[in-house]
């Protein structure tokens, strides 16, 4: 459940600045992840929100006391704006976990790209699966 265990986490200098079952923001530095325009590559981006909302999902299954392995199950994103500074990814719960038809529970997952000036500059949404234990 580290993220630190994710070679894209470590490899594209992201930090985790912020970690609750109910909260996590994750930064990437603009440095190192500039695309041929000199702005933050979208596949940056797209990781860290990935990431965001894997994390959260993670912590929020652990606080109902519920462990095994998360996968993300399907994602949307919106690139709205460009990106030309350090930005943060900051995913929250779109709703509560569900137990799905299969026994696995769900996590509906929101998460914006804010760049550090606060302004929101992508928005995705990704649903996740904590497995069944067998």
């Amino acid at each position: 459940m580290s993220l630190d265990a994710i070679e894209p986490f470590c490899s594209l200098g992201m930090r985790e600045v912020d970690c609750s079952p109910d909260r996590v923001a994750i930064s990437v530095p603009l440095a190192g992840n500039r695309n041929d325009k000199g702005t933050l590559f979208g596949g940056s981006m797209y990781s860290a929100m990935v990431l965001a909302g894997w994390r959260l999902s993670n912590l929020s299954a652990g606080q109902l006391g519920r462990g095994g392995d998360v996968y993300v199950k399907d994602s949307s994103i919106r690139f709205l704006r460009p990106i030309r500074s350090d930005m943060q990814a900051v995913a929250t719960l779109g709703s509560p976990p569900a137990e799905t038809r299969a026994g696995n529970l769900a996590f509906e997952v929101v998460i914006e790209a804010v760049d550090e000036d606060g302004v929101t500059c992508g928005r995705a949404t990704a649903s996740y699966r904590l497995l069944k234990e067998k």
